[in-house]
């Protein structure tokens, strides 16, 4: 809708996990590579944790890009029931075809044996597991278990564990401790300061720019409003923008001001955020739920 009016191309602001849009904020570029070196040289699993919205997810999907074409990479995004339905999504996240009514055992050696072919071969393999904090306990267990799994003293499978913060409150009980010792790298992604906030939406609008530069400008005090307003969460950013891009647009105007942002928030929102001050836009941060 507001496309054209911006001199943009795309969404700048949209909900999915595009890589080009990957802001590498200090605590994410740091997540990010010092993963992508664990798994390169197998020391490890690796924890990333954070609130919903952190960006999780497309941290995830970066590693999986910067490992490259040499690397078999399985990203479960949906907790598995069962140590039964892990192995086999991680099986056919492989490639690996195995009939409906195949013994367990039967699973873990062909399996095993995949893993083993792509060892000799030199091609790394990883596992990424989203929403860990959701995961029951047997499949967490068969988690560590996968891990264990070595050839020539070298790990045949990288893990990525990913969930919010209560997973670290679950891997804190005295049964998780055999896993928590196999967890060499641990990082939690934070909400973003206000300088970030500020590039992020730099960022983005520059990403979405069809040519030159894109035709809006949120000043300062939006910019704060914004940071105020969310906490420095990326997900509630991007939902708190877009809908102050399509405001500007009905309005006709190129630079998203206070005004704008308090409008959004106390017409357009239900995050449980109200305005506190109409004249000013200003903003209470309210309770935010979501996957």
């Amino acid at each position: 809708m507001y496309l054209s009016f911006y001199n943009l191309r795309e969404f700048p602001f949209s909900m999915g996990c595009d890589e080009r849009f990957f802001y590498e904020s200090s605590i994410h570029a740091e997540a990010l590579a010092n993963t992508l070196y664990t798994f390169q040289q197998r020391k490890g699993m690796v924890l990333i944790s954070g609130e919903v919205g952190a960006g999780k997810t497309l941290v995830g999907n970066m590693l999986i890009s910067r490992l490259g074409s040499g690397a078999q990479a399985v990203f479960l995004q949906h907790p598995t029931q069962s140590d039964k339905q892990l192995l086999r999504a991680v099986a056919l996240g492989l490639g690996i075809r195995m009939p409906v009514d195949v013994d367990r055992l039967d699973m873990i050696d062909e399996l095993q044996q995949h893993l083993v072919r792509m060892y000799h071969r030199g091609r790394l393999v990883a596992l990424i597991v989203d929403e860990c904090q959701d995961l029951n306990a047997r499949s967490l267990e068969e988690v560590r278990l996968l891990w264990n799994w070595e050839q020539d003293g070298q790990k045949l499978i990288e893990i990525l564990l990913i969930g919010q913060p209560e997973l670290r409150e679950r891997i804190r009980e005295p049964r998780w401790e055999p896993l928590r010792q196999r967890i060499t790298l641990s990082y939690h992604l934070g909400n973003l300061p206000p300088s970030d906030t500020a590039n992020y939406i730099r960022h983005r609008l520059r990403v979405a720019c069809s040519n030159g530069q894109p035709a809006v400008e949120f000043t300062p005090q939006s910019v704060a409003e914004v940071q105020s307003a969310t906490n420095g969460i990326p997900r509630l950013i991007n939902v708190l923008c877009d809908n102050a891009l399509l405001v500007g647009y009905a309005k006709g105007v190129h630079c998203i001001d206070r005004e704008i942002i308090g409008e959004v928030l106390r017409d357009m929102t239900c995050w449980g955020l109200r305005a506190t001050d109409e004249g000013t836009g200003a903003s209470q941060p309210g309770g935010v739920t979501g996957g």
